[in-house]
């Protein structure tokens, strides 16, 4: 039997595994059968379940884990996907789930769910950019500016991500055989302080914006740093700059509320 076959049988709630010489029949209830369940939703994408509406929650979440009698429980009190992630136990038993088994079964997979989404949300991007950015104000001078425009790959460059779990940039350097991608990461429970900076440019023309960001981190391995952390400044020098910084502070206020 192929295994997309398996994985069919268990959405009925009828499997047989091979196992050597002899097939075993797996069960609601049984670890195999639970573990089946458990790979099934694992796999769900977190943003697509907040777009289901009713009758998909009942096709893809209630009748997978083998609870098809609740059907009607869910449809009448309108439970969508994004409903779904919010369920608690309280909610259950409003909602006529009275077996105490089936509503703790139903919890376990729903903190599967929960947890696989709280996942993604850290690592969506929020924010997404490069440096050097575009513009004779953000250049260090009239050749990099002109490199910029008719050579990118003749310039180190550094790609900035900001997720709601921390800050990465990648520094490219410029083009050669003998260079290498380097990542920094910068966890927002390290982020200790930010400073936006903003400057005439120009003959007073332009602006720039810049947002420093000081990291605690550590040190062992650094010579020139007596204790064992110190402060690291991370330098954005952006037009987005401003954005950035209010991105970054909900970002990291999120992060201490949950880690709280």
């Amino acid at each position: 039997m192929s295994e997309e076959e398996i994985v069919d049988l268990i959405s009925e709630g009828v499997v047989y595994e091979d196992n050597g010489d002899m097939t075993v029949d797996v069960q609601p209830g049984d670890n195999a059968y639970s573990k089946k369940i458990e790979e099934y939703l694992l796999q769900l994408d977190p943003s697509e379940i907040t777009k289901w509406t009713t009758a998909e929650v009942c096709s893809q979440f209630l009748e997978r884990i083998q609870f098809s009698y609740l059907v009607e429980n869910f449809t009448v009190n309108n439970i969508t996907g994004r409903v779904l992630l919010m369920l608690e136990e309280k909610n259950l038993v409003e909602m006529g789930v009275n077996v105490i088994g089936d509503r703790l079964m139903i919890l376990s997979y729903l903190k599967l769910l929960k947890k696989k989404k709280v996942e993604a949300d850290k690592m969506a991007t929020l924010w997404s950019g490069e440096t050097p950015a575009s513009g004779i104000q953000y250049s260090e001078d009239c050749g990099q500016c002109c490199a910029k425009i008719f050579c990118p790959c003749c310039i180190t460059r550094k790609m900035w991500r900001i997720t709601g779990q921390g800050i990465f940039y990648r520094i490219v350097p410029p083009c050669s055989w003998f260079t290498t991608v380097t990542q920094e990461y910068i966890d927002f429970r390290f982020l200790k302080d930010m400073e936006l900076r903003t400057k005439n440019t120009c003959a007073c023309c332009c602006q720039t914006h810049e947002l420093i960001m000081y990291a605690t981190q550590a040190s062992d391995k650094d010579e020139e740093h007596s204790s064992p952390e110190y402060q690291a400044e991370h330098q954005l020098l952006h037009p987005d700059a401003v954005k950035v910084e209010n991105v970054v502070r909900n970002a990291w206020s999120n992060a201490r509320l949950v880690a709280d």
